[in-house]
């Protein structure tokens, strides 16, 4: 009988004992989810991994993007002086871009002055990329909050940084590669709305590169004696009027060429006597017309009088930052020809890269900027992701 007693006591408190763990287990919420921590860590982690494959697809895609909008050398171009430029960046804070900043450079000149140094160039940080990338999403109205990503920041929100602290080391190099090459995106994307905002600027005055008078007396036919003089004001416009007339359609994609760039004369004349008069001519100039003379066709100032502008020596540096030529104003008078002429003058511009900012005129250009938004919004979503699952782990395992 007492032994019967002592093994029912032993029974009882080998049935109580599970129940009471279980209990205590469903009374406990926090021993429950604590077990699930782990499990929250790997599916982190395997976010992660999902995240860095989908920002090097991406990567992939904007390139082929860029080479399908401009031509495959000129994308190879764009990206191999992106890479030389951010080749000791060892985290997102680093990355840069380069430009020139054309403020002041683009105010109409005073008669008498000519442009005497290039603009300064700068450099784009990282924080000034995201506020480009940024304006960029803006006008394509997509609702993107590109400072999310922490480009510009050595941090990461409290939970991510959190979860990240806990799991192996190339987990975490995945990551901040994932996140470098994502901020890459964003750079190219700042890079187009940079030239775009540059674009409209120039819109108004354009480039002026001099504004330069030149008087003469000339005897026409042995024994008329007359002032000539011109003014000559010369711009670069990165947008230009419609060029039907002039060559058939739109200026075609200049992709860091000049070749084919526009520069407008503001042509001011002035014969003998009479009031100066104003003529606006339009002239594709940008190729090789060195050692010729090229001159506009002939203009009737007067009913006796004819006036041409002409262009002589024309000729680009090999580094196309300055521009070298001899312009001259014809006057033909009783079957006699006369000129006025300036002396050559060189030009200091950065010509190429005023030919990529007009380029962004072309909608080509536009909507490769748009899309390379559309592409960061979308690793956007799945970086935002990532950073809601981190926040659940820390919220219910303390992180």
């Amino acid at each position: 009988m007492h032994n019967d007693m002592k093994e029912q006591k032993k029974t009882g408190v080998g049935q109580v004992l599970p129940m009471t763990l279980a209990l205590a287990m469903a009374l406990s919420p926090g021993l429950a989810a604590a077990s699930s921590c782990p499990a929250m860590l790997d599916d982190i982690k395997a976010r992660i991994g999902s995240l860095s494959s989908d920002a090097s697809t991406t990567e992939g895609n904007v390139k082929k993007d860029f080479e399908s909008a401009s031509s495959k050398d000129y994308s190879q171009k764009f990206f191999d002086a992106f890479e030389a430029l951010n080749k000791s960046a060892k985290d997102a804070t680093q990355l840069v871009n380069s430009g020139y900043n054309l403020a002041g450079f683009t105010s109409p000149l005073a008669e008498g002055k000519q442009q005497t140094k290039l603009p300064p160039k700068v450099t784009t940080t990282m924080a000034n990329a995201e506020q480009l990338a940024q304006a960029a999403a803006n006008e394509d109205n997509t609702k993107l909050d590109i400072a999310q990503i922490r480009c510009s920041q050595s941090t990461e929100d409290a939970a991510l940084g959190a979860a990240l602290g806990q799991l192996d080391s190339a987990t975490t190099d995945k990551f901040k590669t994932a996140k470098k090459t994502i901020c890459k995106v964003v750079h190219v994307a700042a890079d187009l709305q940079d030239k775009k905002q540059k674009l409209d600027d120039l819109r108004k005055n354009g480039y002026p590169l001099f504004f330069l008078h030149a008087k003469d007396k000339k005897t026409f036919d042995g024994q008329y004696e007359r002032t000539i003089q011109f003014k000559l004001d010369l711009r670069l416009y990165a947008q230009y009027p419609d060029t039907a007339e002039i060559n058939g359609g739109d200026q075609k994609f200049l992709l860091g060429k000049v070749e084919d760039i526009s520069l407008s004369y503001n042509t001011y004349y002035k014969w003998s006597d009479n009031n100066w008069e104003k003529l606006n001519l339009y002239q594709y100039l940008m190729s090789d017309t060195s050692g010729k003379e090229v001159c506009v066709p002939m203009f009737k100032a007067t009913d006796s009088v004819s006036v041409s502008l002409c262009i002589k020596d024309f000729s680009l540096n090999s580094s196309k930052d300055s521009l070298k030529l001899k312009t001259s104003a014809k006057f033909k008078y009783k079957g006699d020809s006369k000129s006025v002429s300036l002396p050559t003058v060189t030009i200091p511009a950065p010509f190429g890269y005023l030919a990529d900012v007009s380029d962004m005129k072309e909608k080509k250009m536009q909507d490769l900027k748009d899309k390379s938004v559309e592409r960061i919004a979308d690793l956007m979503g799945k970086h935002g992701d990532l950073v809601s699952k981190a926040q659940e782990w820390k919220a219910q395992c303390g992180g």
